[in-house]
């Protein structure tokens, strides 16, 4: 009996022992996205409620990354943050009171007008994402998965991301046009690259690849329209003003994964090219 009772405990207990043996940091920082990433942070959340809240640097659970250590971004539902985006002092929007499901890393090196003013600057973006098979199947979960966010000087929110990629209608979207479809979304790691000229001028360029291959080529535009621009990559969503929502919705809780994030000045600078 004592036997059976040790063979019972050992059962329940390893699927915790292994993932306990998967865990790496809570800190984004413990991760390198390039000096024009610069330090990491959650975004939206206060330090204080960072712990409260599920976001991970684990070795790679599918067995399948291109890299070993891959970033989880695992929110709740009902997770919120209390930061205050805009709306003053005495008020505010925040997350938790607009009924927002956010868990997203940022960076600290934001690129300013002022600066692309002098000369147009062209970046690279890369990263990997998988989406797994039992994510939630719900209309109203439809996350960015990555925002480049602009904003103007003294206000740090109140705007719609410049350009942004999201799982819409179990699709995957990037700047406007679906780049994955239903089929082949889940279970596999997409590659995905964003090359862009920031400029004031009509000679701005957004150029996305997936797996290596160009799939949104839109040029002679102006790309950089606020004093700044900032990067953003995770699990974003908010109620969408086209939808009417069952009464105290939450999203659900879900998991996506990411992997080699980074910034760069050439293609062959990224992670997910080296």
């Amino acid at each position: 009996m004592k036997k059976i009772i040790s063979l019972i405990i050992i059962i329940i207990l390893t699927p915790n022992i292994s993932s306990a043996k998967n865990y790496i940091s809570k800190d984004p920082n413990y991760l390198k996205r390039g000096n024009l990433f610069g330090e990491a942070a959650i975004a939206n959340f206060k330090k204080n409620e960072l712990n409260k809240h599920n976001y991970r640097i684990i070795l790679d659970p599918t067995g399948t990354s291109p890299f070993k250590k891959i970033e989880s971004f695992s929110p709740r539902s009902g997770d919120c943050g209390n930061n205050k985006h805009w709306g003053g002092k005495s008020g505010g929007v925040t997350d938790c009171n607009t009924d927002r499901l956010r868990l997203e890393v940022t960076g600290s090196k934001r690129l300013s007008k002022k600066l692309v003013k002098k000369k147009p600057r062209e970046r690279w973006y890369g990263y990997y994402f998988y989406i797994p098979n039992n994510f939630p199947k719900d209309k109203y979960l439809q996350p960015y998965l990555n925002q480049f966010y602009g904003y103007n000087k003294g206000s740090r929110g109140g705007y719609s991301p410049q350009i942004s990629a999201s799982i819409f209608k179990n699709k995957f979207q990037v700047f406007g046009s679906y780049i994955i479809d239903e089929k082949n979304l889940k279970g596999k790691w997409h590659k995905i690259e964003y090359h862009i000229k920031w400029s004031i001028n009509n000679d701005g360029f957004v150029k996305v690849y997936h797996n290596n291959e160009l799939k949104v080529n839109n040029t002679e535009f102006t790309t950089m329209m606020y004093d700044y621009v900032e990067f953003k990559y995770g699990t974003y969503n908010h109620k969408d003003f086209g939808y009417i929502y069952p009464e105290n919705y939450q999203f659900p809780g879900h998991t996506i994964y990411f992997s080699g994030m980074s910034v760069s000045k050439k293609r062959d600078g990224l992670q997910v090219n080296n």
